[in-house]
């Protein structure tokens, strides 16, 4: 009950916040990255009213990861969007995910009240620690599966 209370909070928080906001933009780095064919691991949102989320990790040690808010019912609020590639380095199942001049908080989207340190840690404000042994990771306090 009091995760719901906590999420709703965050959400109309989040909301209320930068609400004129209609999209975060890309960094200039993470469009010169390029991608790789076979995806090794991914993760996807689960159904929800907060965000569309998803996260693939590929063969060559890079990254692309998708994000967007879905706005409240009887708001005129846009959604936030973002859409980020970067690199990656293996360490076990752990993976740091380097975010070049992302622009915006990596410690709001890896929220730690909402993931423990077994799931995530941020490093800094360009670099997050994923465990990929995981079935599950939440990002932004939804719930996004191992696919």
């Amino acid at each position: 009950m009091w995760k719901n209370i906590v999420l709703i909070a965050l959400v109309i928080g989040v909301s209320s916040c930068g609400s004129k906001k209609t999209a975060v933009k890309t960094s200039k780095e993470s469009k010169e990255v390029v991608l790789g064919k076979i995806e090794t691991v991914s993760y996807k949102s689960l159904g929800n009213g907060v965000a569309s989320i998803s996260l693939q990790l590929y063969e060559n040690d890079t990254f692309k990861f998708d994000f967007q808010s879905i706005p409240q019912p009887d708001t005129d609020e846009k959604p936030a969007v973002i859409s980020e590639k970067g690199t990656y380095t293996s360490d076990g199942s752990w993976k740091t995910l380097n975010f070049k001049d992302p622009k915006f908080s990596l410690a709001s989207i890896f929220d730690k009240n909402f993931g423990d340190a077994a799931h995530f840690k941020v490093i800094d404000k360009e670099n997050v620690k994923i465990n990929t042994s995981k079935t599950a990771l939440p990002i932004w306090g939804v719930v996004c599966e191992k696919q």
